[in-house]
This record gives C-alpha cells, structure tokens and sequence, in this order.
C-alpha cells in the first residue's frame, strides 16, 4: 500500500471516529439535559454564567468590591462593628510572640530566650516605617485592611536603607501599603505580570510594581510604579479560588444584603420620625356645611380661612368652622415587624461574612447553651483566619527581625545552630471567651490534673506568658516570707521541747 493510500485511511478512520463521538454525543444530550433539574434554565431560574478564573473576576470586581466596602464601614454601623469584631477576634491587641529558641529534641535556651525577649519589647514599640504606631497597632490596621479590601501589603526594611532610620537598635522595619498602591489594572502579558503582580512560570510571585504614591492622595499623585521584589514585598490576600493572585473583599457575599438593610432602615426611620410629626387633622363635613358664613372666626387670604391651631395640655378647640372636626391621626410606624426582618437579614450576612450574629447584631438573649454553641463554632473560623494571618505577615516579620537581631550582632547564633533554632516561638492568639467562667475554669484544671494539657498550655488560654507567670509567681512567694510574720514552729522537736518542759513545770508543782 502507497503512503497516500495509508494517509487516506488513516484520515478515513479519524473521520469515522469523529462521528461515532458526535453520535454518541447526540444519543447522550437527552440524558445529561435530565440529570440536574437546576441545570436547566426556566422561566423562574436563571443559570449562572462562568466568569473564568479567580484573577478574572478580581479583575473586573475586587476595586468596586473595595470601594463599596469602605462605604459601608464609614456609613453603616453594621459593616463597621463587624470588621471590629473580626480583628479582636483575630489579632486582638496584637499577636504576641514567646521566644523559644531550642535545636530539635533539644530544651529551651532560657538565656537566649531572654535576650530575643527583651529586643522584641523594645522593637515592638516602633516597628514601622512611619514611626506612628506599635506592633499591635500595625496587626490591626493589616488585617482591617486585609478583610474589608481583599488584600494588603507590606515592605521589609532590614539592614542599612538609604533616608530611613530604624526606629530601635535592631535594624529591621516594615512599610505597610494598602491594596490601591498595587495596581489591578496594570497586566503586561509579556513579563508574566497580572493585576500588578510579576510572577514566574510556575506562577510564583517575584516582583510587585507598586505606587510611588497614594493614587488618592490630596497632595498629589505620581503615577509611576517601581518593581519591589518579592524577597522582600509581601501580599495579604483572602483568596478562595486556586491560582488567584489578589484577593476580594470579605463583604462581597454580603454586600447586597447590607445595603438592603442599611436603606430599609433608613426608610423605617424616616417614616416613624414623619409619623411621630403629623398628630391632628380637621376633618370636614359636606360642602354645602362648610360653605355656610364664616361669622368672622377666621381670617381670609384669598378666600381661604388662615387658622393656627397650636396644641397644648388641655387644649379645647372652639373656633372650628361649621361641618368641621378633629381626629387624630393612627399610624403604623414603628413597624413591630422590622426588628423581626432585621434579624433575620443579620444573621445570614453574618454567616457570609464569617462572624457571630450575636457579636454582629448585638444580641445576647439567646440562652447558655445556644450562644456557647455559636461561640464555638464561629471560633474555628477566627482561629483559622488568625492562622493565616501569622503565616502571611507575624512568622515572616518574626523571621526578619531575628534575622536582624544576629547581623547587627545584638544576639550571637551559637555554633551548629540555624537561624530557623533560633527563631522557634510560641505564637499567642486571642483566647476565646468565657461565658460561664467557674465551669469553664474547672474544666481546665481537671484537664490539667489529668495530664491532658500542661500548665503552659492553660497559661496560653488566658493570654499569658508562661515563663512570666512563674517569675510572678516566685516573686510573690519571696515577698511574702520576706514580709509575712514568722510561722509557729510545729516540727516534732518543737513539739517534744514543749511536752518537756510542760512534764518539768507538773513535777516542779507536785
């Protein structure tokens, strides 16, 4: 057989197999138009188009996404009280970390867990760029940003940086950027750079070109960006699509239900304060009644009576013309039925955004057991999102400044050791708290004296440091046998010296 002859075949055989599939195909439509009832589009459901990947829809959405929501935290209490609750929840006063420097399968290093200590408080006071605010300060403003954003940023500043000084002795400082500094809208597919984010092959961050300025800012704008490398840059992002490069708002599941509850509010309110304005009206009777002689009792302008009726206690109205009355006016305003519709509306944008109804809405009269079980759950998702909130900015910032803290020379690596031995540390979250603390404090010291946890771990659960607790705690004890009167003497010597002499005073008597 020629080649052209075996060509032919060959293309003879992918045409077949080519129909056998469209066949089967058009044999099997039928069926898959059967096999989810919502898949099929009605009159009374439509079906939802596919946007395309994650960075498409932050593409087109995440800068309205965030616009809104900074409207709503500036104009909607509710928006606002629920990032406040998010960010005690999750960073609280600011996460604190316990050093404890140690080789694997080896104790704590004590003295250089003191030394990385007291460089921490220090540094904690003037971490930052600006020099404004402390390290809890910095936790919070990072992840409000983080949640109502979608994403926030940060620069590492460690060693010797040109027109900057370090705000403490160990040189390493950071520059916190809001998500307007990186630009969504500037995309070079020929450097791999998305929404402002240069990445490798494998889709790695390795560059990000940033603002030399706010885009915002009321003393002008540059509009030039700069490549930081990703060495030293860092993104906060909430991200629930795989391959996403920026992050949405936490409010964009939510956000319409917010607004509905922000203006139906406002309409209940403009209508129970119009309502609690309109009191009396004068009723009239038939025209013929009221087109009788006026008998001079009113004024006319025009040929229609000027009458001031003031209302006062005990008021008697007198002076109404023939076939006129007064009734008060009823109204339905407050609605009895709007606390129930809010309530409601609450508690499914609480559950969007990822927080408690009580700790949104403000309302604690459910019972013991319904808000322990509330508390409960919802702490797994403040714990997660604080977890997250370490990896992405507390560990990385903890990392550099030890790394800071052994180049400046303010504390010496010792030999064998890594910089990961050094930098091991114990991360204290916010505690979740208590709403009956007698159970919950004995069930913590049972736990304890049946060896499930260690006291450093019930430590931990109140928010203390362990090894500063029982330093207090030894302290205390100093102080009061220094300070306390001297105890009786009860030890059996003492005890026979006087059964002694009281043998020696009776037989002195006899």
């Amino acid at each position: 057989m020629s080649s052209a002859q075996i060509a032919k075949a060959r293309l003879g055989a992918a045409l077949g197999a080519d129909r056998a599939i469209q066949s089967a195909r058009a044999q099997m439509a039928p069926v898959i138009a059967r096999a989810h009832e919502v898949t099929r589009p009605s009159r009374n459901r439509k079906l939802a188009r596919d946007w395309g990947s994650g960075n498409t829809i932050a593409g087109m959405d995440a800068r309205q996404l965030r616009d809104q929501a900074r409207h709503l935290e500036r104009d909607l209490d509710l928006a606002d009280n629920a990032l406040n609750v998010l960010v005690q929840n999750t960073v609280g006063a600011g996460i604190d970390v316990l050093s404890a420097p140690r080789r694997p399968g080896q104790p704590i290093n004590r003295e250089l867990a003191l030394q990385l200590d007291d460089l921490w408080d220090a540094w904690w006071d003037a971490p930052e760029a600006t020099g404004t605010h402390d390290y809890g300060m910095c936790q919070q403003l990072l992840a409000r940003s983080w949640f109502r954003d979608g994403d926030a940023f940060y620069q590492d500043l460690i060693g010797t940086v040109p027109y900057f000084e370090h705000g403490t002795a160990v040189p390493y400082s950071f520059e916190m950027l809001e998500a307007d500094l990186v630009p969504l809208d500037f995309n070079d597919p020929a450097r791999n750079i998305l929404q402002g984010v240069e990445r490798n092959a494998w889709g790695r961050p390795i560059a990000f070109h940033v603002y030399k300025s706010h885009p915002g800012d009321p003393m002008g704008t540059r509009l030039e960006t700069k490549r930081v490398s990703a060495d030293f840059m860092h993104c906060i992002a909430l991200m629930k699509r795989l391959h996403q490069v920026r992050g949405l708002s936490v409010f964009a599941s939510a956000m319409s239900r917010f607004e509905d509850v922000k203006d139906y509010e406002e309409s209940e309110r403009i209508a129970a304060k119009v309502a609690a304005s309109m009191t009396f009206q004068i009723k009239k009777g038939s025209g013929e009644q009221y087109g009788a002689d006026l008998g001079g009792q009113a004024i006319l302008q025009d040929g229609v009576p000027i009458r001031e009726l003031r209302l006062a206690p005990g008021a008697i109205f007198d002076d109404l013309l023939p076939g006129e009355s007064i009734e008060s006016l009823g109204t339905d305003r407050p609605n009895p039925n709007a606390a129930t519709w809010r309530k409601e509306q609450l508690r499914a944008a609480a559950g969007g955004i990822g927080v408690s109804y009580s700790s949104l809405s403000l309302d604690y009269n459910g019972t013991y057991s319904a808000q322990r079980q509330e508390l409960v759950e919802k702490w797994g998702s403040y714990l997660m999102l604080a977890e997250r909130f370490i990896a992405l900015c507390v560990r990385p910032q903890r990392m550099r400044f030890v790394e800071a803290c052994v180049l400046s020379g303010r504390i010496r690596l010792p030999r064998g050791w890594t910089l990961r031995d050094l930098a091991a540390s114990t991360y204290v979250r916010p505690v979740m708290p208590w709403i009956d603390p007698l159970k919950e404090a004995y069930a913590r010291g049972e736990a304890e004296d049946r060896g499930w946890v260690s006291p450093q771990q019930n430590t931990l659960q109140y928010g203390n440091n362990p090894a500063e607790v029982l330093r207090q705690r030894q302290d205390w004890q100093e102080q009061t046998q220094t300070l306390a009167p001297p105890a009786p003497n009860t030890s059996a010597e003492a005890r026979a010296q006087v059964l002694g002499q009281l043998t020696r005073d009776l037989s002195r008597s006899e």
